[in-house]
C-alpha cells in the first residue's frame, strides 16, 4: 500500500491507496500515529478500492487520535464497496463521511 501525507495550514490529508487489509491497514494506523498536531484530519480515500475489519479498526483509531489533538475527522471520495461497509456497520452516523462524486 502506497500512502501520501500532505501537511498545509492546519490539515493533514492522508491519501492510501489499494487495499486497507490486515497487512496494510497497519501502514495507515503509522501514517495517522505520525501526526502530531493538526486543526483538522482528512482521510482522502479516492484510490481505496476495499476495506477489510482491520481497516475499520484504523479508522476508528484515526478518530480517536484526531480527537485527542482536538482536530475536526473526515473520510473523503469514498467508493460505493467501501460506503456500503460504512453503512453496514453504521460508522457513517457516526463520523463525518462523503462518498466519490460520480464521474
Amino acid at each position: 500500500m502506497q500512502i501520501t501525507k500532505t501537511v498545509g495550514n492546519g490539515t493533514v490529508i492522508i491519501k492510501p491507496e489499494g487495499w486497507l487489509d490486515t497487512v496494510s491497514s497497519p501502514e495507515l494506523g503509522d501514517a495517522v500515529e505520525s501526526v502530531t498536531e493538526a486543526g483538522s484530519i482528512i482521510l482522502d480515500f479516492d484510490l481505496v478500492e476495499y476495506m477489510a475489519s482491520a481497516g475499520l479498526r484504523q479508522i476508528l483509531m484515526a478518530h480517536k487520535k484526531s480527537q485527542s489533538l482536538g482536530a475536526s475527522f473526515s473520510i473523503i471520495n469514498v467508493c460505493p464497496q467501501v460506503m456500503s461497509i460504512f453503512k453496514m456497520t453504521n460508522i457513517d452516523s457516526k463520523l463525518d463521511i462523503k462518498a466519490k462524486n460520480p464521474a
